[in-house]
């Protein structure tokens, strides 16, 4: 499934960028931080639900030029972590790859990264303030690196 982004080129042309869907998780490093997520939420994920009680989108551009999409239930039951394209949620998150995985493991300031055009967040600002609640989980991530 092929979807198209829009660029400005320094000249403030707009330029498509074609982008495809990916299929799998196989190229996005920052797969692991998802199933050390998911690891947690099977852990303690009823406590964070209590504290987090929303869903993030994070839609995730690899280094060729897929995206991925997951989608982090801290909304219902005990929590759950999809790959899903189809994915729907309160805040949206996009991000690409290499970034994303630095700012899960506190490697780039979330403020920062939002100015500087690395992050784009669409929905629920609040709750994407509770964003950091989900990054202590992801920092073991980096251990299987």
């Amino acid at each position: 499934m092929a979807s198209l982004c829009i660029a400005h080129s320094s000249y403030g042309h707009i330029q498509p960028i074609a982008t495809s869907a990916a299929a799998s998780v196989d190229p996005f490093k920052s797969k692991v931080i998802f199933e050390e997520i998911e690891k947690r939420l099977k852990e303690s994920g009823a406590e964070a639900v209590k504290k987090v009680n929303g869903i993030f989108v994070f839609k995730v551009k690899s280094a060729d030029n897929q995206e991925g999409i997951w989608v982090v239930d801290v909304k219902n039951g005990n929590g759950s972590v999809k790959f899903d394209a189809k994915g729907k949620g309160d805040v949206t998150i996009s991000m690409d790859d290499e970034n994303l995985m630095k700012l899960m493991t506190g490697q780039l300031n979330p403020q920062q990264a939002f100015f500087q055009g690395k992050l784009k967040i669409s929905g629920n600002m609040a709750l994407a303030m509770k964003l950091k609640e989900l990054q202590p989980q992801a920092n073991a991530a980096m251990s299987k690196l």
